[in-house]
């Protein structure tokens, strides 16, 4: 910190940004409230076609209000959750400059050193360098932008910057395995870190962020600790994937990604697309031992298609053939039989 004096305008930055902040969140319950209001209105107004259409025996009117209102109750379920946090807590008194320089002093002493960046108007705070399962992250700088805690309902105020990246190998804007573009995913520390900032306190909401940047989640991070490294390449296209995104063929003995593998629509195995065949009837991709040559155009086709050996087209032609050797043979026979009665008649004669 430079001096006394930087320690408070910093304080009345954030005073003047918690203000601002208070006056967003009573805009923001009002909209939602609108919003809901509006719904049920909307649901009044169905209830009213759902009496009448009951009344009179319209089933299928009866059955679209049940659809609209299924449709509405959806909605309330998903405007409830964000009601609710708006009006369940009231918001304290905003902190005075007094007590938000405690909250830096507290800051100061918990990082060391606090960088205030007047013209970008941003707080900065740099953490130990990170470790999660012997994976090297390095240290982070946390960076809360005053000017955007107003805008705390609808994007985050601040930024998670690697200092030394050590990116995923499969993802080279994921620095850790819960940031990604810079971007914290807060998980259950989301409340906590709103809460910490409505209520002006600094020093708790960069040691919460800290605190997750501790933390490995297995169960949704951005790219896995196991997969951080380089996990091979593809065979084909040479993009670099991890364990999950990585498929084995059975036939040529590579990896494949996503994008140049598929599965055999019959005995469901994992196969490149150059060991793949496809059925030039069904159109269904198959591995190598599920499809065969049809035996009169020589494509390839799978067992369910063929018949005899031959497929539908082949099958068909041959039939018609036949149909048309069959139909050639009993004209001849039809046409000689006659010939055949009148020289018996002439000789008789």
């Amino acid at each position: 910190m430079e001096d006394a004096k930087q320690l408070v305008r910093m304080a009345d930055r954030i005073k003047e940004a918690l203000m601002a902040f208070k006056h967003i969140r009573y805009l923001e319950l009002s909209r939602q409230l609108k919003t809901l209001t509006s719904q049920l209105q909307r649901i009044t107004t169905e209830s009213r076609k759902m009496g009448i259409a009951v009344a009179k025996d319209w089933f299928s009117a009866a059955q679209r209000c049940c659809m609209n209102l299924d449709n509405l109750f959806g909605d309330i379920e998903y405007c409830l959750p964000r009601i609710r946090p708006l009006t369940e807590k009231s918001l304290k008194e905003t902190s005075t400059v007094a007590m938000l320089i405690k909250e830096l002093d507290a800051l100061e002493g918990e990082f060391g050193d606090i960088e205030f960046d007047a013209s970008k108007n941003t707080i900065s705070v740099i953490t130990e360098p990170i470790t999660l399962k012997d994976v090297y992250l390095g240290p982070f700088k946390i960076q809360m932008e005053i000017n955007k805690l107003d805008h705390l309902y609808y994007n985050s105020p601040y930024y998670v910057i690697a200092l030394e990246p050590n990116p995923a190998a499969t993802n080279k804007s994921v620095t850790h395995p819960h940031v990604s573009d810079e971007r914290l995913c807060e998980g259950e520390g989301s409340a906590a870190i709103k809460a910490a900032l409505e209520e002006g306190r600094i020093c708790d909401f960069f040691t919460i962020v800290r605190s997750i940047l501790n933390t490995y989640s297995a169960d949704s991070p951005y790219v896995s600790l196991d997969d951080w490294y380089d996990s091979g390449t593809c065979h084909d296209c040479g993009y670099t994937m991890s364990s999950e995104d990585s498929y084995y063929c059975e036939h040529c003995g590579h990896d494949y990604c996503p994008e140049c593998s598929t599965f055999c629509r019959h005995c469901e195995e994992t196969v490149c697309l150059g060991c793949s065949g496809q059925c030039s009837y069904c159109e269904d991709m198959l591995c190598r031992n599920c499809v065969s040559n049809c035996d009169g155009c020589g494509e390839l086709f799978c067992q369910s298609c063929l018949e005899e050996n031959l497929c539908p087209n082949c099958r068909e032609e041959q039939e018609n053939e036949n149909e048309q050797q069959d139909t050639e043979i009993n004209e001849r026979e039809n046409t000689s039989q006659p010939q055949t009665e009148t020289r018996d008649i002439r000789l008789a004669s």
